[in-house]
């Protein structure tokens, strides 16, 4: 079984699931029990954030992070996906760049000047069920990629659907029906 862990999961345009439409997923971790990766071009649009930002004391950092909408999974739950510069208790290192924490001393540490340099704050995550990833790729719902390094914290929410596609040479639009692997 091949691994996608730091992986992109670009939606195809045929999907219409609100959840996922025009969706970009970074795939953290995939094995043959499922597979688990964050949504990473949809930041929340709603009066909640502040509330959001209060609750969890992100309010105080400066600038204001934005709340990204991470998937449909334990939506309660807050999550950082940063830079590799930073590692604490719990800290799962995705690859050489990218580390994902749910511990929630980062948020003092983002406070204090001493979090990751980069990083997006999301709530819920996005999972799938053994062999259920492999379906939806068989089936044509996703386009799957390697990660580029970089992309995630450099590239605007706006343009990362279509960026991640075209990086490759490929215009995501020019797709209708099933697809697969590049």
């Amino acid at each position: 079984m091949d691994n996608y862990s730091n992986h992109f999961l670009i939606a195809m345009p045929h999907m219409i699931d609100v959840i996922f439409r025009q969706g970009l997923v970074y795939l953290c971790d995939h094995d043959d029990k499922g597979a688990m990766g964050l949504i990473i071009n949809k930041p929340m649009i709603t009066n909640k954030v502040e509330d959001i930002l209060r609750q969890t004391q992100l309010d105080k950092a400066k600038p204001h992070p934005m709340v990204y909408f991470g998937g449909p999974v334990r939506i309660e739950q807050g999550i950082f996906l940063h830079d590799h510069s930073y590692s604490i208790d719990g800290t799962l290192s995705i690859s050489d760049e990218i580390s994902l924490t749910v511990n929630p001393e980062i948020i003092d540490d983002i406070l204090y000047d001493k979090g990751p340099r980069k990083f997006q704050f999301t709530l819920g995550y996005s999972g799938w069920g053994a062999g259920q990833l492999e379906r939806e790729i068989e089936n044509g719902d996703w386009l799957l990629m390697p990660a580029v390094p970089g992309f995630i914290f450099n590239t605007p929410d706006n343009k990362k659907w279509k960026n991640a596609a075209s990086h490759f040479g490929i215009d995501i639009m020019d797709f209708g029906g099933p697809t697969g692997r590049a």
